[in-house]
C-alpha cells in the first residue's frame, strides 16, 4: 500500500453579516439530569466594518450561565469570540431563558434565546454525547456517527431530528421513527467548515429532547491523501510524524472505509510526515506504508 498523491492548499473566509451576530442564533440543551450541566458554544461575530465594544451581558433565569469575558470586549471588524453557554437544571420541566449582549453595534442589543429541559434520568443516550471534530480543511468535511440508544423498557418515538449550526448537517434516518426498548438508530453527522475558526451546533432530536453538543474548528490549511486499494482491507489508518524517522501517531479518529483522507490540523510553515496502513475484518493491522510521504505546509 502507498500513498500515491497529496496536496496543500489555502481557503479565504465566507462573507460578512453587516451586524453583531450569534452563532446559533439560538441554544436549546434538550433533556438534561437535574442538577447536571450540559454545555454550549456559542460565537459572538462582528459582521460590520468598523469595529464593536461589548459592554454587558446579562443572562436572565438562574439556571442557565454563561463564561466570563473580560469586558468592555472590542472587537474588530470580522472578529469573534466564543461563549460557553450552561444549563444546570435545579428543577423537572422546560426552562427559557435569555443571554443580552449589549454593545454600540448597529444593533445596539443582541439577545440569544436559551431553553432547557430538566429530568430526572435521560430517556434517549447518544454515543459519544458529545462530538469534537477537531481541526477541518475549509471546504473538506469530517462525519461521525451517532448512536441513539432506547433506554426505556417500552418503545419511544423519535420525532424530528435536526443539526443546528450553520456548517453542521446530518443524515441517516428518516423520521418519524420508533426504538423498541434497548435499540438503537445510528445518524451521521458532518462538519464543513467555511471559515477558519471554532463553530458550535448540536444535534437535537425531538420526542425525547435529547441534545448532543457539537463542536469543530475550521482549517486554512489541509493535506491530501491518497493510497491504493488493499483487497483484504474493511478500512484503513492514517499516521503522521514531524519526523521522517520520529514517533508516528494515529490522526483518524475513526477506521477510515475510503482510500483517502483529508488532515487538515496542519500548521503553517510546518513539515509533516504521513504513512498508511490497512486493518482487515479480523482488526489486525498492517504495518504502516513505506517510505513516509513528506508534506510541505507553505
Amino acid at each position: 500500500m502507498v500513498i500515491a498523491l497529496l496536496s496543500m492548499f489555502p481557503l479565504s473566509a465566507g462573507a460578512a453579516t453587516p451586524q453583531l451576530v450569534c452563532t446559533p442564533a439560538s441554544l436549546r440543551f434538550g433533556e438534561v439530569v437535574i442538577q447536571q450541566t450540559e454545555t454550549l458554544l456559542v460565537a459572538i461575530t462582528n459582521s460590520g466594518q468598523t469595529s464593536v465594544t461589548i459592554s454587558e451581558i446579562a443572562v436572565k433565569d438562574s439556571e442557565f450561565t454563561v463564561s466570563k469575558l473580560d469586558l468592555p470586549l472590542v472587537l474588530q471588524a470580522g472578529e469573534s469570540v466564543d461563549l460557553n453557554a450552561n444549563f444546570i437544571p435545579t428543577e423537572k420541566g422546560w426552562t427559557k431563558g435569555t443571554v443580552t449582549i449589549s454593545s454600540d453595534a448597529s444593533n445596539p442589543t443582541l439577545v440569544l434565546d436559551v431553553a432547557g429541559h430538566g429530568v430526572d434520568s435521560e430517556s434517549l443516550t447518544a454515543n459519544p454525547s458529545r462530538v469534537a471534530f477537531g481541526h477541518v480543511a475549509i471546504g473538506a468535511s469530517s462525519t461521525v456517527p451517532v448512536v441513539l440508544t432506547n433506554d426505556l423498557s417500552k418503545k419511544l418515538t423519535l420525532t424530528a431530528a435536526q443539526a443546528t449550526g450553520n456548517e453542521f448537517s446530518m443524515s441517516g434516518a428518516s423520521f418519524p421513527l420508533t426504538l423498541d426498548a434497548g435499540k438503537s438508530v445510528t445518524l451521521n453527522v458532518t462538519f464543513t467548515p467555511e471559515s477558519p475558526g471554532t463553530d458550535g451546533g448540536s444535534l437535537f432530536i425531538s420526542g425525547p429532547a435529547l441534545n448532543v453538543p457539537l463542536r469543530g474548528t475550521g482549517s486554512a490549511f489541509s493535506v491530501s491523501l491518497f493510497w491504493n486499494y488493499s483487497p483484504d482491507a474493511v478500512g484503513y489508518n492514517v499516521y503522521r510524524s514531524v519526523a521522517a524517522k520520529g514517533k508516528y501517531a494515529k490522526i483518524n479518529s475513526f477506521l477510515d472505509p475510503v482510500t483517502a483522507y483529508t488532515d487538515g490540523t496542519v500548521v503553517s510553515g510546518k513539515t509533516y510526515y504521513y504513512a498508511a496502513t490497512s486493518v482487515n475484518s479480523e482488526g489486525q493491522e498492517s504495518a504502516r506504508s513505506k517510505p513516509p510521504v513528506e508534506a510541505v505546509v507553505p
